[in-house]
């Protein structure tokens, strides 16, 4: 997966997920009359934090705009990296005519309990 493909989520998600660990990043400007940091640029900093954790997106992002020691332009975010679990999964039972199940388990049970 490239790291700009790492989903970014201000909320929660409506699907499961594995928690990896809480994350924050921070941009700040280098120069005297640098441009401000953008949303961007904070998203693929965490992008690539989510990214050496192993996780594929990061949920609950807040950001806060401010000053920091060495900038007076900086921007902070933080949030959750999480493994999104697909809940589509091959059902061994339906293999060969491609069809997906989200409760193959139940299905593979019903199929192989047949008479």
């Amino acid at each position: 997966m490239k790291v700009t493909e790492i989903e970014i989520h201000a909320g929660d998600v409506d699907h499961p997920y594995r928690t990896v660990g809480e994350i924050s990043a921070k941009v700040e400007a280098a120069t005297l009359f640098p441009k401000t940091p953008t949303l961007e640029d904070i998203n693929f900093k965490l992008q690539e934090k989510t990214s050496q954790l192993g996780a594929n997106a990061v949920i609950k992002v807040e950001y806060n705009r401010g000053m920091s020691r060495a900038s007076y332009k900086a921007l902070r975010a933080s949030g959750v990296a999480v493994v999104l679990e697909s809940g589509e999964v091959k059902c061994p039972s339906c293999a060969d005519t491609g069809e997906q199940s989200t409760d193959w388990v139940t299905q593979f049970l019903e199929y192989n309990s047949r008479p």
